[in-house]
């Protein structure tokens, strides 16, 4: 039995590979691309642009995404302070709820390793800040801890 080869068993398109079908598929395939490096600039972008505020009355947090105020009634003053989550694993991310995970940025509610639900601005898992609430945690990277901390406990 002899075995048979098919040479150009591919039909070629009719309109050719410039074809309407083809050539939607390539724009549709960069259009998406584009797209996607643009999100990428605006959510980097984003992330330069939080920010924590501390006022007589309230806690800012600016965030394009997931900013808010909270009153200072609100917090618990006690339970602040700054964690390493690297050594702390209670404090780690557990799941994303609503957010945003990429290598070395976490925006967004989180569920964290002990159960609790979690507003989560991390750059640095090192240096974070913890501010627990009357209904959540707020983490929060901070390069000045120990000075914000001070500054809060005085008002």
């Amino acid at each position: 039995m002899d075995n048979i080869i098919y040479y150009d068993s591919m039909i070629v398109p009719k309109g050719g590979l410039l074809s309407a079908p083809i050539v939607l598929t390539i724009i549709s395939f960069i259009s998406i691309i584009i797209l996607l490096i643009v999100l990428s600039v605006g959510l980097i972008n984003a992330i330069k642009d939080t920010s924590l505020t501390l006022t007589e009355k309230e806690l800012i947090i600016k965030s394009p995404f997931y900013g808010r105020k909270i009153p200072l009634e609100n917090i618990t003053l006690s339970g602040i302070r700054a964690i390493d989550l690297n050594e702390n694993r209670d404090y780690s991310i557990s799941r994303r709820t609503n957010g945003t995970s990429l290598p070395n940025v976490t925006l967004g509610w989180m569920r964290l390793r002990n159960r609790e639900k979690a507003l989560v601005f991390i750059t640095d898992k090192s240096r974070v800040l913890l501010i627990p609430t009357k209904d959540y945690l707020v983490l929060f990277s901070l390069n000045n801890i120990d000075e914000f901390i001070n500054k809060i406990k005085t008002l």
